[in-house]
C-alpha cells in the first residue's frame, strides 16, 4: 500500500510539473533581472519599448530605444551594479510591474518598472530609478 501512495504523489507531482509553465508566477523575466546585476543596458533594452519613459535621479526622458539604451549605459557606467534584488512584482489591469533594489558603487537605487505583454516578450514602457 506504501508503494501506491507514492506513486499516485510522484505522478501528481509530474503531471503538474508538465501542465504548469516555465516561470510560473514570475512576472519580471530573468534576463532584465540580470542586466540590472551586471549593467548590461542592451540586454535591458531588448525589452524596452519602441518609445520608453525614464526617470533617472537626474532627469526624466521619453526616449526611443535607441536613445534609452545610450542613457542605460550612461547610467551604468556611472554606477557601476553590485547588485540587484527583485522584492515585489505583481499587476493592474492590463500592465505588470517589478519593485527592486540596485546596489551598485554609489549608492542604492529604488527602481520601478512597467510592462505589458508583448507578442513574444515583456514589453517596459515605463522604468523609474531613484535615489534609495
Amino acid at each position: 500500500m506504501n508503494n501506491s501512495g507514492s506513486m499516485k504523489k510522484y505522478i501528481l507531482i509530474s503531471i503538474l510539473l508538465i501542465l504548469l509553465p516555465s516561470g510560473f508566477g514570475q512576472l519580471v523575466p530573468g534576463d532584465i533581472i540580470r542586466a540590472f546585476e551586471t549593467g548590461d543596458a542592451k540586454e535591458l533594452a531588448e525589452y524596452f519599448n519602441s518609445n520608453i519613459e525614464l526617470q533617472l535621479p537626474d532627469k526624466t526622458h521619453v526616449a526611443s530605444k535607441t536613445q534609452a539604451t545610450r542613457i542605460m549605459q550612461d547610467f551604468f557606467k556611472e554606477n557601476p551594479p553590485l547588485s540587484f534584488k527583485l522584492e515585489y512584482e505583481g499587476t493592474k489591469q492590463d500592465s505588470k510591474y517589478g519593485l527592486g533594489t540596485l546596489e551598485t558603487r554609489k549608492g542604492s537605487f529604488r527602481v520601478n518598472l512597467y510592462f505589458m505583454d508583448g507578442k513574444k516578450e515583456k514589453i517596459i514602457y515605463f522604468l523609474s530609478i531613484e535615489k534609495s
